[in-house]
């Protein structure tokens, strides 16, 4: 069997690639979901999920991140995944919904850059 010497990444990658895009899309909607429950005392227990469920995400990214290896694009990833959780956190501990739009607003770039990358990749 010859190898194939125009082949960008591995099919490992490939894989890789795709789970984070799966990831960072569940994260976006569970934002945008979350941003429309303001009354707390009525869904406290659904936004305590979702808060959960977005701070894991956020978390499996992060420790997913070669902070040594990965340079500027790391490092800044980095950063927006604690922005993420920084944000989700003001929910639950202080009910401040103010940040989520923003967080809103970087799941939704990440998600389309990441979902531009996967395509690229098949």
């Amino acid at each position: 069997m010859e190898k194939n010497e125009n082949t960008l990444i591995s099919s490992k990658q490939k894989k890789a690639v795709k789970v984070v895009e799966k990831l960072l899309s569940a994260m976006h909607n569970e934002i945008k979901e979350l941003n429309e429950l303001k009354d707390i005392e009525s869904n406290l227990e659904t936004i305590q999920k979702k808060t959960e469920r977005i701070s894991k995400i956020c978390i499996v990214l992060q420790n997913s991140l070669d902070l040594k290896h990965g340079g500027e694009v790391a490092s800044n990833l980095n950063h927006l995944y604690q922005h993420i959780r920084f944000s989700v956190a003001r929910v639950t501990d202080d009910n401040d919904f103010s940040y989520l739009k923003s967080a809103e607003n970087v799941t939704a770039e990440l998600t389309d850059g990441w979902s531009k990358i996967s395509t690229a990749a098949a």
